[in-house]
């Protein structure tokens, strides 16, 4: 099984049903699939061949959704950018994935023009939302369709073809590139279906960026059933809402920082979210006291996805029926967890010498199966480091419950070392984030003369009565140890994250590194 096959079955089972909703248009799975085929045919007259790399640069459109099925469809391999990206960064990933071509929307013109100069391998330049073209030699996605055949393509893909290359975050350094496979993509795609059993009338909203594995993923899965995707091109809190008030889905996905915004917005109380019946969140973690919040405000099913881009990404679900408030403490505790892992995937949690870890023991979290990534691209190393023995080290310190269930202890390499005792930020950021005027937090380890390292905790409030430090130090001495609690508060406007939502720690430590800390506590 292969995605290009699945475009050719959408388009014969659901033929003039909408597929891919955006803003300003709306396509049909037959039309989507002729597009493809069409655009397809283009690269081919141009000389693209199979393997070959294609960049996309692009906001949340149905263009999007086409590519996402039709490049790996031709046998090339689609390299998705985050459009958060500066020149300096883009140009690293185009040449380290030696792509031959890039489709970018003309938004990003000044962007790629400033360092086309620069880019080693790229053949071609297409552009889409294209404006004054005619001053530009770039190709022009939508003239490239225009009347070319839209007869299937036949690129003899196979299922240890690469499909995409999705470049990590760089939390924690310079970008890698996770080569997915197909068999990676598809197999992924069975896991999800299995939790989250999709019927053709369901309507899915995305609101994460398409360039993220999330997103991509969740297209896909109810795609494959017939359902509408609709997207926004970018995420903004009020425009969310309207959109969720307008087009009426029962199906959201939403990482836990839009479902921050969302819900802590001065208005919530005002809309109607009775026709939602699923939440889909993950990507990064979400505070327990904000999802039960986000669970009261929404009132539907919560599915949570935790995994990683090496996993394609999925690797545990946490079903509805784990989201427990109240109830026997057993079933009550499910709702901090990550659930057990996916039906086609291993997940197992080890110590410093490979040995599997008894129930409630903290060690690093593995997994093996179909969806883990073939590799990094062009980094032998690294990937020998990742991948042993056939399991992918995640670099995430868990430990399972004796269900199966698995929790997420924090990082490893966000752990904090402090006059010898090992801190995990994470159990210090679920208790501050239960105060209400905190929105966010990220607790991170700075230098120390005489302890190695000190606790500093970083914090975005929402509106309300002011709070001090001293106020979220006092909750933490009231909830734990005392070497644990931060010896440094501050306030700040919002955290840097990446486009899952994921706090960048790393910026963090190295701004604090740099400047004067705030009074110690």
């Amino acid at each position: 099984m292969i995605l290009g096959n699945l475009a050719r079955l959408n388009a014969a089972r659901y033929g003039d049903r909408i597929a891919f909703k955006d803003e300003r248009n709306e396509v049909s799975f037959d039309l989507a699939n002729r597009r493809i085929n069409a655009f397809l045919r283009s690269l081919y007259e141009l000389g693209l061949k199979k393997g070959d790399r294609v960049a996309v640069l692009l906001y949340n459109c149905t263009e999007y959704c086409e590519l996402l099925y039709g490049l790996p469809k031709g046998g090339l391999v689609m390299v998705p950018l985050n459009y958060r990206l500066v020149g300096r960064e883009l140009k690293y990933i185009l040449n380290n994935s030696e792509v031959s071509a890039i489709i970018y929307d003309q938004e990003f013109s000044e962007t790629i023009g400033n360092i086309k100069s620069e880019l080693e391998t790229i053949s071609h330049y297409i552009v889409i939302n294209h404006q004054n073209t005619s001053e530009s030699e770039d190709l022009v996605y939508e003239k490239m369709i225009e009347n070319r055949s839209a007869e299937e393509v036949s690129a003899q893909v196979r299922e240890s073809d690469i499909a995409f290359i999705l470049y990590t975050s760089g939390t924690t350094g310079f970008p890698k590139g996770a080569m997915l496979t197909q068999k990676n993509i598809i197999t992924n795609l069975f896991n999800s279906v299995f939790e989250r059993k999709p019927n053709t009338h369901d309507r899915l909203l995305i609101l994460p960026p398409l360039y993220h594995c999330a997103a991509q993923s969740e297209m896909l899965v109810w795609s494959l059933f017939g359902c509408p995707t609709v997207m926004l091109k970018l995420f903004d809190t009020e425009a969310a809402l309207v959109a969720i008030k307008n087009e009426r889905p029962n199906i959201l996905l939403m990482v836990p920082a839009m479902q921050n915004m969302v819900i802590n917005h001065h208005s919530i109380n005002e809309y109607d979210f009775s026709f939602v019946e699923l939440m889909l969140y993950g990507a990064s973690s979400m505070m327990r006291s904000h999802l039960i919040k986000s669970m009261d405000i929404f009132g539907c099913n919560f599915l949570q996805t935790a995994g990683l881009t090496e996993a394609s990404p999925a690797l545990t679900f946490l079903r509805p029926e784990d989201h427990v408030i109240d109830g026997p403490a057993h079933l009550v505790r499910k709702l901090g967890s990550a659930g057990p892992e996916a039906k086609l995937t291993e997940v197992k949690v080890v110590d410093s010498e490979g040995n599997e870890c008894l129930p409630n023991i903290p060690g690093e979290e593995i997994a093996r199966g179909n969806n883990i990534m073939k590799g990094y691209w062009k980094m032998p190393d690294e990937t020998a480091k990742t991948i042993v023995n056939g399991w992918l080290h995640t670099g995430d310190i868990c430990l399972k419950d004796e269900d199966g269930y698995l929790y997420y202890v924090d990082r490893i390499k966000d752990m904090i070392s402090r006059g010898g005792e090992n801190v995990y930020p994470r159990e210090i950021e679920e208790v501050i984030a239960a105060h209400p005027r905190v929105m966010e937090v990220a607790v991170i380890g700075v230098p120390d003369d005489r302890l190695q390292e000190e606790i500093m905790a970083v914090l975005a409030l929402n509106e309300g009565p002011p709070i001090d430090e001293r106020e979220i130090v006092e909750i933490c001495e009231k909830s734990l140890a005392r070497f644990k609690k931060p010896r440094y508060v501050t306030f700040v406007d919002q955290l840097p994250k990446t486009a899952s939502g994921k706090i960048l720690k790393r910026e963090l430590k190295e701004q604090y590194e740099r400047t004067h800390l705030p009074p110690k506590l």
